[in-house]
């Protein structure tokens, strides 16, 4: 049903527990054909050169796994500023974005503030392909704007299985951003945001909702390879 994971952590996230390589077995075992690897950004004290090795000499493919290139970015400020490495000639082939407990954000704020930080976010940089857990509970969103903003900013939604597995969602938001995603046709992506190997490469809980509503009334970005390659606006 999901190809590739477009959500995954590794050991240079100070919350992940696994190695690059690890998490290639951990992928192939669940019959996954890619994923992405998608370190939390410096803020959260993943080493910048991370980064800089990964974008310039990992290999598209381990072990018959394609690897995508990522990072899962914090949401730094009400304007919409990132924190993103960048270096040039070595492009990310994923930008995910998200809210977190830091900066000015730090111990939760306000719906407004929360919302007009996603939505500036979302036009400021048109690179990011994916807002991460956009129903977590501590962060509210005014979910009809920002499914709204992400179809005008081809923005993917995501649906992240960990934190309905770890009680984080609200799963009253989550059903109520559904149902404007799929009247609108917003896209969604469908992640595990695995930090440990019970985690990666999973999708129950977040399939068991989508499939209780009609799951083929959405436009899932990660169903295939050929999909998320056409998503992501890459090659094979």
């Amino acid at each position: 049903m999901i190809a590739c994971d477009l959500h995954i952590h590794s050991i240079r996230s100070t919350c992940g527990f696994h190695t690059l390589l690890e998490i290639v077995s951990i992928v192939r075992s669940r019959g996954l054909k890619a994923f992405a690897l998608t370190d939390h950004s410096p803020e959260h004290e993943t080493p910048r050169a991370h980064f800089s090795v990964m974008l310039r000499r990992m290999p598209p493919v381990v072990d018959w796994i394609r690897v995508f290139k990522g990072i899962e970015a914090t949401i730094l400020s009400e304007e919409g500023d990132l924190g993103i490495p960048r270096f040039e000639g070595a492009p990310f082939e994923v930008i995910l974005a998200g809210l977190h407990d830091y900066g000015e954000f730090s111990g939760g704020s306000s719906r407004e503030k929360n919302t007009a930080a996603v939505i500036n976010a979302l036009r400021k940089n048109p690179d990011i392909k994916v807002l991460t857990h956009p129903f977590y509970r501590n962060f509210p969103l005014d979910l009809d704007a920002i499914t709204d903003v992400a179809l005008e900013t081809d923005t993917a939604l995501e649906v992240n299985n960990s934190y309905l597995l770890t009680g984080k969602a609200d799963t009253d938001a989550l059903a109520h951003m559904l149902d404007h995603a799929g009247e609108k046709g917003t896209m969604l992506c469908i992640n595990s945001d695995g930090h440990m190997f019970n985690e990666i490469g999973i999708f129950d809980h977040a399939l068991d909702v989508l499939e209780s509503r009609g799951i083929d009334t959405y436009n899932i970005v990660n169903r295939t390879m050929e999909s998320t390659l056409a998503f992501l606006g890459l090659e094979e």
